[in-house]
């Protein structure tokens, strides 16, 4: 049962209707949602329920701990001891036979025949997600920055909330915890908001991410080699496009859905496209999880605040770690070092600039600069990914070499993906408009409308969709 879906729709249904028929007791409707939300995890995988209560339940117990220790020593080990297991438990069931294999093949190198066992693990979706949730809440507790749950309830409803449990955003204990303690609205704050919110997920997923997809990006990947130059440029232009409707596509639809039950989930992305720099571009890009990064990783290694040479390993570090976050493969990993090499290069640019006693943060370049570096980043973050979507690291070396070949035959593209695509990037520029218009036209439609508009719009949707739809891209981190 995974948004959007006939079956979820029914579950969102029923949980909308009780959650505000029982808004006058705050404490049953949150006890409703937890159970809510862990019987939509238990739909998806049963068997990996429990470890999302006990993963949920440790980083509370921590917590606690962390609130009531006032010796700065204890509080440190038990800060350490809490991210160690965090960190061994993400470990295990996500990177457990990446390192196996990785550490056979080096020991292999040096003579040596040490075979650890690989094993059938099967990993909780959105691991990723809630492990790094419940780590920067036992951070922020021992920074005295972190908002202190009610009861347990409320911190089990924080982790597990279903709208953005298995992608994100990834919420701060300030962000989510103080809308649970507070008392329910009495009505759905901004309704308007909240439907355009879900017409535009399901309009970014369904139909426009879904056919760049089928109509060229899977086959592509998947075999390079029987794909001509042009197709193949078309195809990283689609897929940086298809994954960002993807993926702002699934968070529109998470705060949607929260805002609809009352609550606020954090913006996660903000025009990235429209960056004109690599700095830019991350500042816009999956924001909550930008955000992490640069609190959790970037910050306490010292962040910029330090030597210069520091200061580039610390991004490198952060990046490279970003990389092996999206998953166990070489693939990410060289991905996110490319991503570091690119922020380097900018922050080394920064940095000469004001050596040179020139303002960096200047905003009134020329077009033609401003031009050229959302160029030159745009087209570095679309090629790069190249790595992100091969199945392999082989498979993305074969696709650069096509890319150049402009002799070889091969399939090419329908002009309609390089239309979509286009219509895609264009949604990153003047979204926050054309959202807007929405917002306007729908608070104008009379209350007894509007269940129309939802039926009209559902309708033309199922219509234009392609006949299949796969999962979301980021459900898989």
């Amino acid at each position: 049962m995974i948004f959007p879906s006939i079956p979820f729709a029914y579950f969102f249904l029923i949980v909308l209707t009780v959650v505000w028929s029982i808004r006058r007791h705050r404490t049953y409707q949150k006890l409703f949602l937890l159970v809510s939300s862990y019987f939509f995890y238990a739909g998806l995988n049963w068997k990996l329920f429990v470890l999302l209560l006990l993963s949920s339940l440790f980083n509370w117990g921590i917590g606690e701990v962390l609130f009531k220790t006032t010796e700065q020593t204890n509080k440190k080990r038990v800060l350490w001891a809490g991210l160690g297991i965090n960190l061994v438990f993400l470990g295990f069931f996500k990177y457990y036979n990446f390192f196996t294999a990785s550490f056979a093949n080096v020991v292999g190198w040096l003579g040596l025949d040490i075979h650890l066992p690989l094993l059938e693990v099967l990993m909780p979706l959105g691991i990723s997600f809630f492990t790094f949730q419940g780590m920067s809440y036992i951070v922020d507790v021992y920074k005295g920055e972190a908002y202190r749950p009610h009861s347990v309830w409320d911190f089990l409803l924080f982790i597990s909330f279903f709208p953005q449990l298995i992608a994100g955003p990834i919420c701060r204990s300030t962000e989510l915890l103080p809308q649970l303690a507070a008392e329910a609205p009495k009505e759905p704050p901004e309704m308007a908001r909240a439907a355009t919110l879900i017409f535009s997920g399901l309009f970014k997923k369904m139909v426009l991410a879904s056919y760049l997809s089928a109509s060229l990006v899977d086959n592509a990947f998947l075999a390079p080699e029987n794909h001509t130059a042009a197709a193949l440029w078309v195809t990283t232009f689609a897929y940086s496009i298809q994954i960002y409707l993807d993926f702002s596509g699934y968070t529109d639809l998470a705060r949607g859905l929260g805002l609809m039950m009352g609550f606020e989930l954090p913006k996660n992305f903000n025009g990235p496209y429209a960056a004109t720099n690599i700095g830019d571009y991350w500042r816009r890009w999956h924001m909550s999880f930008s955000r992490w990064l640069r609190l959790y990783i970037y910050f306490p290694l010292g962040g910029s605040r330090v030597a210069r040479w520091r200061c580039y390993t610390n991004l490198m570090i952060t990046f490279v770690l970003c990389g092996l976050w999206h998953g166990a493969h070489e693939r990410f990993i060289v991905w996110g070092f490319l991503h570091g090499v690119g922020l380097v290069v900018y922050k080394w640019s920064v940095d000469v600039r004001r050596d040179y006693g020139i303002d960096p943060k200047k905003t009134n370049s020329p077009f033609v600069w401003l031009f050229l570096g959302w160029f030159v980043t745009f087209m570095y973050c679309i090629l790069v990914r190249v790595f992100f979507c091969s199945a392999d690291f082989v498979t993305a070396l074969s696709f650069f070499g096509r890319l150049f070949d402009f002799a070889a035959p091969g399939r090419g593209f329908a002009p309609l993906t390089l239309i979509v695509a286009c219509f895609g990037l264009a949604i990153n520029f003047v979204g926050r408009q054309m959202f807007d218009k929405f917002v306007s036209l729908y608070e104008r439609c009379p209350a007894l409308a509007r269940p129309l508009v939802w039926a009209i719009v559902f309708i033309v949707l199922l219509a234009v969709k392609p006949a299949t739809m796969a999962p979301y891209i980021y459900f898989r981190y």
